[in-house]
């Protein structure tokens, strides 16, 4: 498991090093933009090209927020038979 643990963090500060690397070099800064970017582009962008991405992330937050609702869920017994008004036998 700390072999695994190692890994992934070796292989994000290798990804981190590269981004860097793509967005400092020149050639992605030569070229002046065409066109200003519009509301209208980034809604089109995102409903097109992002539709999949976003519905997944969107499943996963949705699962984070149930499973965290049920971490937080308190079933001592007290606590259960205050919310159904039940009495200990």
């Amino acid at each position: 498991m700390k072999f695994l643990s190692l890994f992934t963090r070796l292989g994000l500060v290798a990804l981190g090093f590269i981004l860097v690397a793509i967005v400092n070099g020149d050639d992605v800064w030569e070229k002046e933009a065409t066109t200003a970017p519009t509301t209208s582009g980034l809604a089109s962008s995102m409903l097109n090209e992002w539709g999949l991405a976003l519905a997944v992330l969107g499943l996963l937050m949705a699962m984070a927020m149930m499973g965290a609702a049920y971490l937080v869920r308190d079933e001592r017994m007290e606590n259960l038979l205050w919310e159904f008004g039940g009495e200990e036998e």
